[in-house]
């Protein structure tokens, strides 16, 4: 059987948002020599301007520092490595809001590296409240190989854009925001039953979607 783990559905989600932004550590490496010798001023400036030589530049630079701080809460070298992918789309996503006249760049970086390691304990204890029962989907798909796994998120982000709103809405809260049902009826305006009625409709759904273009064990 296969589980929805937040991480995996993260994972995916990431992927619609960003592309990964942490595979863009490669094309940071490329900029490593000149990074070294780059202001603060300059990277932000570059930030500012849009330009992905900004982010690679704050990721060879800070993202030790990041990893860091995530490694001093969290123990799982994978969550880690999520976290430090969530604090640079953040960098990203806001980048227009640095303004270093109101502190640097490495306090900044680190403030988000905490906020998003703190998030990320309260969605672990929240995933850990879920049952057996909501999770399982009664196929297994293969996550062994990076080839294979980053299909399947594929698969499973596409599945998750084509739902129907509020259905949508509902997966996301419950799977991604890890709310309990109770929760997702308020968020969503509706009803406890419907919630657990379209979070059966979508589980069967994603199932089939990863039966019919998944990459199965």
């Amino acid at each position: 059987f296969i589980y929805i783990s937040f991480t995996t559905f993260r994972q995916a989600e990431t992927n619609i948002r960003v592309k990964c932004i942490c595979e863009r550590r490669s094309d940071a490496q490329r900029y490593l020599g000149v990074v070294m010798k780059m202001t603060d001023e300059r990277i932000v400036a570059l930030l500012h301007d849009g330009s992905e030589k900004g982010l690679a530049a704050i990721m060879s630079k800070y993202s030790k520092l990041v990893r860091s701080v995530a490694a001093g809460m969290l123990g799982s070298q994978e969550d880690i490595e999520e976290v430090e992918g969530d604090v640079f789309y953040k960098v990203w996503k806001n980048r227009d809001r640095i303004d270093l006249g109101k502190s640097s760049l490495k306090s900044y970086v680190c403030m988000v590296a905490r906020s998003c390691t703190i998030d990320k304990l309260r969605t672990l204890d929240a995933v850990s409240r879920l049952t057996d029962d909501e999770l399982e989907l009664g196929v297994e798909a293969d996550f062994s190989t990076p080839d294979a796994a980053r299909h399947n998120r594929s698969v499973i982000a596409a599945c998750v854009r084509a739902m129907p709103s509020p259905d949508r809405e509902v997966f996301i809260c419950r799977f991604y925001y890890s709310l309990s049902c109770a929760e997702t009826a308020r968020c969503c305006g509706i009803t406890e039953q419907r919630v657990k009625y379209i979070l059966h409709r979508s589980k069967r759904s994603l199932r089939d979607a990863l039966m019919k273009g998944g990459i199965l064990l």
